[in-house]
């Protein structure tokens, strides 16, 4: 998964890409019909931006890279039984298997983990991005041609604090599988719902899908406010991948937050110019000109993002967990109800605001909202995030030797956790 920070007035900053699989970048908030001119960025200007000098007085060096894809003991012992397979078709399906037998297709899934692969293999956790990376060294180490895929799957939201996460999808696919009975390729999604066919999906190179294990890093330190780390991390995440705009706005939103406010125009002008998708930059110049007084440019940037996040089904689900979550279940209620007008058929929205309406006494709509949820999808993930809450109001069975059922009601609503959380497409 990979997470996109945004900056937002009065609720929350933002930052991209973390990978649900996740990824990370920083973001601020919007309102406009001239287009106001951004400045330009010279090579010195740039320097500066990169040198971290105007943030803590010196130079900053990045960060060690880590071996993302080195070896270990564990590693090898782990392939060791596989080496000698001849066939490509039965080399993947037994590291598939291997891996369900060791416990990594059932392992932890923590979204702030972002671990090597030799890390991912002994901790047996990590979030999506640390486990696909752990497979496509696994494949390669077994003489499979597997890649990293974006997978332009509707982003999920998530608010910590002051920073509103953007959490976008990351798998690994290995190419050109047709003669092994596996079809054109093999997709490996470790994710508790498999993205739909219809969603868009690209190859990207190891230097990017690197440079988002960095950047989640260098969210993740920012979260905990370790500004100087979170900015190492983040000179190393631009070392591998510059042409990436949403490390630049991550780098703008950290300029911002410290109050160097032209060194953070510059880094949400060198973005804006990389991509034209440009929520998270506008989102990251709005809330600086709100920040330095410049009312007509902020307002202009505030509404394109208005008119935008009124229409992402997502940005109001996210909106309503952050009221949940604090406990303002009638705050929360309005929000679900948009994301459910907005895309009717996404069982995530139904299922909170099932819990909104158990948590409000209203047992008959919350338990009609939880069957919902189940008819339009999965909703595993936020069973087991909000576990404790479903145990409240529904009756669990803790004899389960493999802890698969979360909630039984009696209405026949049914709530399964998944033996593993990889799609396979192997029989």
């Amino acid at each position: 998964m990979d997470r996109t920070l945004f900056q937002h007035p009065g609720q929350a900053r933002v930052s991209d890409l973390r990978f649900a699989c996740l990824f990370v970048l920083l973001l601020a908030s919007i309102w406009g019909c001239t287009t106001p001119q951004l400045p330009e960025v010279p090579p010195a200007t740039k320097r500066q931006l990169l040198s971290g000098e105007a943030l803590f007085g010196e130079r900053v060096a990045p960060a060690e890279p880590i071996a993302i894809q080195d070896s270990s003991p564990e590693m090898e012992r782990f392939l060791a039984p596989l080496f000698e397979i001849d066939s490509r078709r039965e080399r993947l399906r037994r590291l598939v298997r291997r891996l369900a037998e060791v416990g990594l297709l059932n392992a932890r899934y923590d979204e702030r983990l972002t671990l090597s692969a030799a890390a991912t293999i002994e901790a047996k956790a990590g979030n999506c991005l640390s486990y696909t990376n752990m497979f496509v060294t696994l494949a390669r180490r077994l003489g499979l041609r597997a890649r990293f895929q974006r997978v332009a799957v509707p982003p999920t939201w998530g608010i910590d604090g002051d920073l509103l996460i953007r959490s976008n999808h990351i798998n690994a696919v290995v190419p050109n599988m047709r003669n092994t009975g596996l079809g054109q390729e093999f997709v490996m999604d470790f994710n508790y719902v498999a993205p739909e066919s219809s969603h868009e999906r690209w190859l990207v190179s190891d230097e990017h899908a690197f440079a988002l294990m960095y950047a989640n890093l260098s969210v993740d330190a920012l979260m905990r406010g370790q500004q100087r780390e979170a900015f190492a991390w983040l000179k190393r995440t631009l070392i591998e991948d510059p042409d990436n705009a949403d490390h630049w706005v991550n780098l703008g939103v950290i300029y911002a937050r410290a109050g160097v406010t032209d060194l953070a125009e510059a880094a949400f002008a060198l973005a804006y110019r990389m991509t034209w998708r440009r929520q998270s930059v506008m989102a990251g110049l709005a809330t600086l000109y709100r920040q330095t007084g410049d009312a007509e440019r902020a307002h202009y940037y505030e509404e394109k993002i208005r008119r935008r996040r009124s229409r992402d089904p997502f940005y109001h689900f996210a909106v309503g967990r952050a009221s949940y979550d604090k406990g303002a279940y009638e705050d929360a209620l309005p929000a679900f109800r948009r994301a459910i007008e907005l895309r009717p058929r996404t069982g995530i929205f139904h299922f909170m605001k099932g819990l909104a309406l158990l948590r409000l006494g209203d047992e008959k709509r919350g338990l009609r909202g939880l069957r919902m949820a189940t008819r339009y999808g999965q909703v595993d993930d936020y069973a087991l995030r909000y576990r404790a809450d479903l145990e409240e109001f529904l009756e669990v069975d803790p004899k389960d030797p493999n802890a698969r059922i979360i909630a039984r009601v009696s209405s026949g609503f049914d709530l399964y956790q998944r033996p593993g959380f990889a799609e396979t497409r192997i029989d």
